[in-house]
């Protein structure tokens, strides 16, 4: 049976003939650093995105590996990532309100 792996995001099999794997949430934080908006796909982005376990390796690294240009062509997907944490800390679900305060 095939080991797997867990580091930077992705979820690797041991057998050489697999493509690795990306865990759910950091597709998702893929989606926020391209200038789309990520809800327009999935009205319920936000919402699942929050749900899930913050990877906060694979978000700091993307986060650092920009330079100025590029973080001024996603500003808006990250101050909406930064809006929708707030809004999450207001939320019953206690998972979500968890996560939204390792985001920042």
């Amino acid at each position: 049976m095939a080991q797997t792996e867990k580091k930077g995001g992705l979820l690797r099999k041991s057998s050489a003939s697999k493509k690795p794997l990306k865990e759910k949430v950091v597709l998702m934080y893929d989606e926020i650093f391209t200038t789309e908006d990520p809800s327009k796909c999935n009205p319920r982005f936000w919402e699942e995105l929050f749900l899930m376990k913050v990877n906060l390796e694979y978000l700091e690294g993307k986060l650092e590996a920009l330079d100025g240009e590029e973080l001024m062509k996603i500003k808006d997907n990250i101050n909406s990532l930064f809006q929708h944490c707030i809004q999450a800390l207001g939320e019953e679900h206690p998972i979500r309100v968890v996560n939204a305060l390792q985001v920042p």
